[in-house]
């Protein structure tokens, strides 16, 4: 076993202007329930405010450097169906020329905002909605998009089956449409049977196969990004496996106008459990959704993001070692991991008082420096080879990326002390080369 070391001398807290920020949050509020829509070149990034739930507006061309926008709405009459969250998740309707939001009213009713520029929204029309059915306690966080082999939309909505505690009554309905006003519902088409209501399902498609992605609600924890299979919209559908932990919280994926499929959600403001969470935080990193060849789906760091990354200043662990680093407790380290077929071992890096991240061929931990779990992932062992192995640290968020496959954050308790950093190789097979580390700043 090897074990390399890096003291830091941590001092500063205040951001400097070459350094670079990860995670946003406004100065006066938590994020939550993001809902990204891509429209030429830039990200317009919806959410919820907690408190009252009031929409609100951030955009992006990077990812990392956010503005916030003002939300107007017209003038809403009596006879309008209307929330304070009234734009939600956006999806353009080009025949019309619009742009249009659903979002959960009175009894599952799903009523239509419009929009010409995505900041100025209106009711629609009372026949741009979809109808209440009878087959479940509540409904809410519909999704609206388009099926093109059956040429109509889909909505996809979160669903409290009748009948059941709601502990137990969780589950995913559909209805679709060939114009936005008549809906035939196709009831539930994912039952979870034994877990409780999932936050923001979406379904989208990647080459023949269909994606349904939600989180699944879990005590009172909202719960990390999970997907299911289908070869079409009305299932059947197939458990196909985890994208993150439970702190990337009701993470949603917009297509980016290169085709990618990017996934926000937000990290809870403080450090949460199954039985404790914060609602509401600051944004995670982006991710980049795509398919193996299996049908799988795999994550990695937004390229835009990763580029912005890769132009700070690395040093290799020999040289960091030995110059005096002052800074706040932000950090990112990096290296190639490598394992033969079959080998087993594993991989630590240790940056105690605040915490490690524990890595091996089949599961991703991100612990505190007394060893407690907050957040983990099982993950399908990497292929043969070397790979790229990341972590990305700002003041108590602890990101991590391996093998261009697999991503976790969590929330750690904060440590004012500065970090020892520390990494080794666990198993004969295992190697690590290639190890930087970095303050995250740019070059003078």
């Amino acid at each position: 076993m090897k074990t390399a070391w890096l003291i830091l001398m941590v001092c500063v807290s205040v951001l400097r202007a070459d350094e670079l920020r990860l995670h946003f949050k406004p100065d006066d509020h938590a994020l939550g329930d993001v809902h990204p829509f891509f429209h030429e070149g830039e990200c317009f990034l919806y959410y919820l405010k907690p408190g009252k739930f009031d929409a609100l507006l951030l955009r992006s061309r990077d990812s990392l450097n956010w503005t916030s926008q003002t939300l107007k709405h017209a003038p809403v009459t009596p006879e309008d169906w209307m929330t304070p969250y009234f734009v939600l998740g956006v999806f353009r309707d080009e025949p019309a020329g619009l742009f249009r939001s659903f979002h959960g009213h009175a009894k599952g009713r799903m009523a239509s905002q419009t929009s010409t520029d995505l900041i100025h929204w209106e009711c629609a029309a009372k026949e741009f909605h979809v109808p209440a059915e009878d087959y479940y306690e509540r409904r809410r966080d519909p999704f609206v998009f388009w099926i093109s082999e059956e040429k109509c939309y889909g909505c996809v909505m979160t669903t409290w089956i009748k009948g059941r505690a709601k502990s137990s009554g969780g589950g995913i309905s559909l209805a679709t449409s060939p114009d936005l006003k008549r809906w035939t519902d196709h009831g539930i088409v994912l039952d979870l049977v034994d877990q409780d209501e999932p936050e923001c399902p979406q379904m989208f498609q990647i080459g023949t196969r269909w994606y349904l992605l939600t989180s699944i609600y879990h005590h009172k924890s909202v719960g990390g990004p999970v997907y299911y299979t289908a070869s079409r919209p009305e299932g059947p559908w197939s458990i196909g496996g985890k994208l993150d932990g439970k702190d990337l919280c009701a993470a949603q994926v917009s297509r980016d106008g290169s085709g990618r499929f990017m996934l926000y959600g937000w990290i809870p403001l403080t450090p949460s459990t199954a039985e404790k969470q914060h609602w509401g935080g600051h944004l995670a990193l982006a991710r980049e959704i795509y398919a193996l060849p299996d049908g799988s789906l795999a994550t990695r760091l937004a390229p835009e993001i990763a580029k912005t990354i890769d132009k700070l200043v690395w040093m290799p662990a020999s040289v960091a070692a030995k110059v005096p680093l002052k800074s706040s407790q932000r950090f990112g380290a990096r290296c190639k991991l490598s394992c033969p077929p079959g080998g087993q071992g594993g991989f630590e890096l240790c940056f105690p008082p605040l915490g490690k991240v524990v890595y091996s061929t089949n599961h991703l931990c991100i612990q505190d420096a007394s060893g407690v779990s907050w957040s983990e992932s099982e993950l399908v062992p990497p292929p043969a080879g070397s790979w790229d192995f990341s972590v990305l640290i700002e003041d108590d968020r602890v990101e991590v990326f391996a093998a261009g496959r697999h991503s976790l954050c969590a929330r750690l308790p904060a440590a004012k002390a500065p970090p020892h950093v520390s990494f080794h190789a666990k198993g004969d097979l295992f190697e690590v080369t290639d190890f930087q580390f970095s303050l995250l700043q740019s070059s003078p």
